[in-house]
């Protein structure tokens, strides 16, 4: 079958309307590759943040049984005087009351600055938080066991925690004879103030 000029003139809007369905067919189908690509992006997106929620949710509870397990011997250290600044007139204050309850004849001291406490190995976490204050006592005794008798009387003032690093002692008088209630002894002690200050150290 032979076509004419006027079959071809008849067929150009068919031709034309086909040229552009097709054309509108291809859009469309990129179109809905390209949403169906974003959807799947989003979808990912949405399940790894619904993941992360549930993952924080689970630490956020463990994270809770861990400080309801520790609140009460943290809130003890605390009052203590071992978690936070350093105590110092609470400190003094417990040295007078030892003294009082120990039955001495007064306690001088002398109270260096506060550093970091020095704990064995570099890496050591706890070697940012710890700090001391390193203090001098000198005190008369009657006998040995009031010294004893002193440092458990300013343990039980409960004002700070402390280390006892060493004592000397002396005879005093010049080797006299002994009296009941004078001091026949020269104590000369040192101890440490120890504190944790969470703030000053990196988490």
């Amino acid at each position: 079958m032979k076509l004419t000029g006027k079959d071809l003139a008849a067929l150009k809007l068919p031709f034309l309307v086909l040229v552009i369905a097709i054309a509108a067919s291809i859009a469309l189908v990129k179109f809905s590759a390209s949403k169906r690509a974003q959807a799947e992006v989003q979808h990912r997106s949405q399940l790894t943040a619904l993941q992360d929620a549930r993952s924080r949710y689970q630490r956020s509870g463990e994270e809770r049984e861990t400080i309801l397990r520790y609140l009460p011997a943290y809130q003890q250290l605390h009052q203590q005087g071992f978690v936070g600044t350093e105590q110092r007139i609470n400190w003094l204050e417990g040295l007078r009351a030892a003294n009082g309850q120990a039955g001495l004849f007064g306690v001088t001291y002398q109270l260096e600055p506060q550093k970091l406490f020095p704990l064995i190995g570099a890496d050591n976490p706890m070697s940012q938080y710890l700090r001391h204050s390193q203090m001098k006592l000198t005190f008369g005794l009657v006998h040995e066991g009031d010294l004893i008798r002193f440092f458990r009387a300013l343990a039980a003032q409960q004002t700070g925690m402390f280390m006892l690093t060493g004592c000397a002692l002396d005879r005093a008088g010049g080797g006299e004879a002994p009296a009941p209630r004078q001091a026949n002894l020269s104590a000369q002690c040192e101890l440490s103030w120890l504190t944790i200050e969470p703030g000053k150290g990196k988490s």
